[in-house]
């Protein structure tokens, strides 16, 4: 029996079948099948165009193409610290993403408390609706909307202005005032959507707790600060986590369709950001090395600003996202 016993025992994929990890996944292995297409679309969309990054290496050309084109080595991310246009567009972005951040972060934390401590009605209903509406619009449209608004002529906004005798204002034509329209309007398009992570929190706290909390006396204030916060933090440190990753990542909120959407000449200087950058010199100037390189370089930037805030995460609160 043990001369029988000894290969098996020695044998690794034997060993693999007969992990506890492995048998609870034979055993949940239809949950896991529904997986599969959801891998295969990010493979295929997200790890697959990696093979493009060689070209940030490169002096690109479309004849002859990424696996004959000569290499330059670090030549496109030296002219990235030279390029006063990076600078510009890499300033406006940490400023757009850190206002938003600074401002947004908090809001679909409230909104979610004030929705949850709703009695299930008609009324919660169709505030979470109109909440969540905004973020299937599309970008083209709520430009459109903001333009018509805000139109120095025709805008409703403006006609009001002169209805009270105020100078029209042109908020679309003046730089100083593009981030915090862009602000807003990401607000009002995005907060009711950021609400359902917190309200899916929210319903994962034993009711026990609030009923406990009645009995010993204590009032609405005193159960958000002990019972919903304390239970909610770790959702929280989650998305501050990949808040601060998206600072200068492509799916940041202030993302390409909206800057592109919003931004005209005028207000350039305030507008242009890296996903536009990028665009403007990869698309429009047809520099598809340079722009990979951009890209390339948000992208490490991005990791090391998630890294980072997973680390001060586990320091302070002792767990992070991973």
């Amino acid at each position: 029996m043990a001369a029988i016993g000894k290969p098996i025992e020695g044998n690794l994929f034997a060993r693999v079948a007969a992990s506890p990890t492995w048998k609870r996944i034979y055993r949940s292995r239809t949950v896991y099948l529904f997986l599969v297409p959801a891998i295969v679309v990010v493979f295929i969309f997200s790890y697959v165009p990696m093979v493009g990054l060689i070209m940030a290496f490169q002096d690109y050309h479309i004849v002859k193409g990424m696996f004959q084109s000569p290499f330059v080595g670090l030549k496109h991310f030296q002219r990235l610290l030279t390029d006063p246009d990076f600078h510009h567009a890499l300033r406006n972005t940490l400023i757009l993403n850190g206002l938003y951040i600074s401002i947004h972060f908090p809001l679909p934390i409230a909104l979610a408390i004030l929705i949850f401590g709703m009695k299930d009605s008609l009324y919660k209903r169709i505030t979470q609706t109109i909440t969540y509406l905004p973020h299937f619009v599309s970008w083209v449209a709520i430009a459109g909307i903001v333009y018509a608004l805000l139109d120095v002529h025709t805008g409703p906004v403006n006609l009001l202005f002169k209805a009270v005798g105020v100078e029209p204002v042109p908020f679309m034509r003046r730089a100083d005032l593009f981030w915090w329209l862009t602000i807003l309007v990401l607000i009002w398009k995005e907060l009711g959507w950021d609400t359902i992570i917190y309200l899916a929190a929210l319903s994962g706290i034993p009711a026990e707790q609030y009923e406990a909390a009645i009995v010993d006396g204590a009032n609405r204030f005193q159960q958000l600060i002990y019972i919903t916060l304390p239970n909610i933090a770790p959702t929280i440190g989650l998305m501050l986590i990949f808040s601060v990753g998206t600072l200068l990542a492509r799916n940041s909120p202030v993302s390409f369709d909206a800057i592109f959407n919003l931004r005209n000449a005028m207000v350039s200087s305030a507008s242009d950001t890296l996903d536009y950058y990028v665009y403007e010199q990869g698309l429009l100037g047809v520099q598809f090395d340079f722009a990979t390189a951009i890209g390339l370089a948000q992208g490490l930037v991005s990791l090391v600003l998630v890294m980072g805030a997973n680390a001060l995460s586990r320091r302070i609160r002792g767990y992070g996202a991973f």
